[in-house]
């Protein structure tokens, strides 16, 4: 089957994908998230691209893709640049950062009188710590070129609107109001995710990801947490993500070639084991019974408090959490998807290495988490891997034999947790597997069966494997990547706890999956995944594939909306507070109901 590139502007991003896919799927295998309320039935008109050179506008979700492309996505259909416009509407969610600069064109050389010109420029209450007051008494040698006031805005739920109060963080020489950026960030138990973003405009400016280097201590947070009980093990774990940190800080600075005194704030959303790492606090009460948090509050640090390398008046602020296992990121996907102000039943389907479950509408939200394991992400599969180069992201059946998709242009060499998904669902249904996950004898294969598809049924260590992508030649297989029985169980293990969870949470709503009007899927590789791969495997309940919808990298994007909006910022902290946590792994029937979800669904 043939493969095209499909160049993505203003992104500046290419994908290459198989031939009769639609240019929905070319945009989600780049992380181009586009807006689908129809479930891709090309009805709601709100994917619209455009073809370069003619300008033709078409839908992305009906649009097969027959040869080599170049696109423009406008802003008007990407699905978090609508949602943020809508609540912006809706919940009147102002665009004001927490930091903001102020010039003064003339200053006073007095600091009561700098002060008070200050307080009436913003119309605000500014407080000025004792330690900026020498700086204050300097500003008679700046007065000709003027000064820059650097504010931060502190969230109090508490203080009237009318009347906000500012802290004074620095003056700088000059009018810098120009040089006002921030960063988002998640933190995933895997993978670490930044986003640059003008806190003026809230455009983002470059974007950069990296794996989480806690994963040498310990592929998921119950192993991070017991690796702190060794000596010295929080502050090893603490020191990998700082380190980590500041990477991705300087790489993202670099991409848009900034210096690091003009990046403001950093707002963070994680699971609430990553924000404990990350403000070194205790982790000992979230690794034994009732597995509470050390603290679930919101908080805000200076920069210098943990090593982060931006502007040292700066602000560090880290989101609230649910509860020990359900964390910030819950809140901030949350946020994105509007879950507070929608009045259809979501299910909102975090995966990644522990899962998050959040079901319900506005002001009835319950969310609950499960261990799924790192499978999905990569960990634990032989030749498993993140999402990178060279990696097998989807994987289809096209009548004669498999093909695959490859990220980058180079050999498949490993198989990330969508194509991983795919290529069980292809198994399944060309009856290479059964429905308990284990490989069928060559004699019980279907006598219909592509010979193409046959010899990729081989023994691995006298156990049965299916080649997934390798050249064959001269009757045998060479660099192939396959699958093995233990990789099956493991995909098995994964699904049956996201299965579980949500199953459980659902009884916990006194309801089941026929209640469900909407399913958003998130997390790391969620717009990467084939929705009626997971449907067919078991991951998600059977349902119309319309009422499936890829979402992304939500808990960034809602770390963004906090990062560039007050208002969103305290959003979050009551969505926290809001969303009821339901504790469903010593449930009773845990265990029975997990068991059952270890099946493969019937045809």
């Amino acid at each position: 089957m043939k493969h095209y590139q499909i160049q993505f502007q203003p992104d500046n991003l290419t994908a290459l994908i198989h031939k009769g896919a639609t240019l929905l799927e070319a945009a989600g295998q780049v992380g181009i998230i586009l807006s689908t309320p129809c479930g891709s039935a090309g009805r709601c008109g709100k994917c619209k691209v455009r073809l370069l050179p003619t300008e033709k506008e078409v839908l992305a979700c009906q649009y097969i893709i027959e040869g080599d492309l170049t696109v423009v996505v406008p802003e008007s259909s990407r699905f978090y640049q609508q949602q943020i416009l809508e609540h912006g509407i809706d919940r009147k969610v102002a665009a004001m950062a927490s930091i903001r600069k102020v010039f003064i064109e003339n200053p006073n050389p007095q600091s009561q009188g700098f002060c008070e010109s200050l307080s009436a420029v913003v119309s605000a209450q500014v407080c000025v710590p004792d330690s900026l007051l020498k700086d204050l008494s300097n500003l008679s040698l700046h007065e000709e070129e003027g000064v820059t006031a650097v504010l931060f805005h502190p969230y109090n739920e508490n203080e009237p609107s009318s009347r906000p109060r500012y802290i004074l963080k620095a003056v700088e020489n000059g009018d810098t109001t120009e040089k006002l950026l921030g960063l988002a960030i998640d933190i995933g138990t895997t993978t670490v995710v930044a986003r640059l973003v003008d806190l003026q405009s809230g455009q983002v400016c470059s974007t950069a990801s990296a794996g989480n280097p806690q994963t040498r201590y310990g592929v998921d947070v119950v192993s991070r947490i017991s690796y702190c009980e060794h000596e010295n093990g929080l502050n090893k774990l603490h020191a990998a993500i700082i380190g980590c940190l500041n990477g991705l800080i300087e790489k993202v600075r670099l991409q848009s070639s900034v210096e690091t005194k003009d990046i403001y704030e950093i707002v963070f959303a994680g699971n609430t084991t990553m924000t404990h790492l990350l403000l070194k606090y205790p982790l000992r009460q979230l690794g034994q019974a009732p597995y509470r948090a050390y603290s679930l509050d919101a908080c805000d640090r200076v920069p210098a408090d943990l090593g982060l390398q931006i502007n040292p008046a700066g602000n560090i602020h880290v989101l609230a959490n649910i509860a020990g296992f359900v964390g910030s990121d819950t809140v901030a996907a949350s946020l994105a998807c509007g879950l507070d102000i929608t009045t259809a039943n979501t299910l909102l389907i975090d995966i990644g290495t522990n899962g998050e479950i959040v079901y319900g509408s506005q002001s009835n939200l319950l969310a609950a988490s499960c261990a799924a394991g790192p499978a999905l992400e990569g960990a634990g599969i032989r030749f498993g891997s993140r999402a990178q180069s060279g990696a097998i992201e989807r994987v289809l059946f096209d009548g004669k034999d498999i093909d695959v998709d490859v990220i980058g242009t180079g050999q498949a060499g490993t198989i990330c947790g969508s194509g991983l998904i795919d290529a069980v669902a292809v198994m399944l249904n060309l009856g290479m597997i059964d429905t308990a996950g284990r490989f069928l004898q060559s004699s019980d294969l279907s006598p219909l069966l592509p010979d193409p598809i046959r010899r990729r049924l081989i023994t691995h260590t006298n156990e049965p494997a299916f080649v997934i992508a390798g050249t064959y030649t001269n009757e045998q297989w060479d660099n192939p990547v396959f699958l093995t029985q233990k990789d099956i169980r493991q995909l098995q293990l994964a699904k049956a706890a996201i299965r579980a969870g949500i199953e459980l949470l659902l009884k916990k709503a006194h309801t089941d999956t026929s209640s469900i009007q909407q399913i958003l899927l998130a997390g790391a590789f969620g717009n990467y995944i084939q929705k009626e791969n997971a449907v067919r495997i078991g991951l998600l309940p059977s349902a119309p594939l319309e009422k499936i919808h890829f979402v992304g990298n939500s808990a960034g994007t809602g770390a963004q909306m906090a990062l560039i909006s007050r208002d969103a910022r305290k959003l979050t902290d009551r969505l926290a507070k809001q969303i009821n946590y339901v504790e469903i792994a010593h449930e009773a029937e845990f265990q029975t109901v997990f068991s059952e979800h270890l099946m493969f669904p019937e045809k």
